[in-house]
């Protein structure tokens, strides 16, 4: 069960929203790269993706859907999964979701092909941070304002390109932790408490669903 589950009622949408998370690390963690390539093969790869592949293209529950890393520069980032399903199969795609989480860190490793496609990606596009004077600027004022060195540029890609599939292995077991994700659930939660045959949204949380109100947007106090 993950530790936590927020609900939000909203009562006349026919699909829930997802966000499934936990904190992770900041831009200068040594995992840092590791993590970035073990990212894209869960879940921020589009459909060459774990998450994209099971949710979608297997069991056609989402029409998008996927999971990234997103490092902090000065406080600690996060893990992010989420989707969007019809509220009677959330607590299924949740429960994909989370298996899929399971199986990067203590699965088999990672084949080799799936490893040079995730690599190949984040090499392939690394021009683009760079594809304008504007985009340039942008990068290094953002760099000297945070303390980053022009050294991280010319070895980023050889650290990408270092990275093993022990290495993918190695920190999703060390940064992911399924009982430990927060679950946000936005939607109809009669529908999607009761789920279907293959899961229910029960099996992700002991007692009762934490619900969350509106807050006005100015005082953050709840909207009666």
């Amino acid at each position: 069960a993950a530790s936590d589950v927020y609900k939000r009622q909203e009562k006349d949408i026919p699909q829930g929203k997802v966000y499934i998370g936990m904190r992770s690390i900041r831009r200068d963690d040594p995992d840092y790269h590791a993590l970035t390539v073990m990212s894209r093969i869960l879940g921020s790869g589009g459909f060459t993706s774990r998450i994209m592949r099971r949710v979608r293209s297997d069991e056609g529950l989402a029409y998008d859907a996927g999971a990234s890393v997103i490092p902090g520069v000065w406080f600690p980032g996060e893990f992010r999964a989420s989707f969007q399903s019809k509220n009677r199969t959330v607590a299924l795609a949740t429960k994909l979701v989370l298996e899929e989480v399971e199986k990067i860190r203590t699965g088999a490793v990672v084949e080799a092909g799936e490893l040079d496609v995730a690599k190949g990606a984040l090499i392939e596009t690394f021009p683009r941070t760079f594809e304008s004077p504007a985009a340039t600027l942008a990068v290094f004022m953002s760099d000297y304002l945070s303390g980053r060195t022009y050294a991280w540029w010319k070895e980023y890609r050889d650290k990408v390109r270092a990275v093993t599939p022990a290495d993918v292995q190695r920190v999703a077991a060390k940064h992911l932790d399924p009982k430990t994700m927060a679950i946000l659930v936005v939607g109809k939660w009669s529908e999607i408490l009761e789920g279907d045959v293959r899961a229910k949204m029960g099996e992700f949380f002991e007692g009762k669903a934490t619900t969350l109100p509106l807050r006005d947007p100015l005082t953050l106090e709840p909207l009666q």
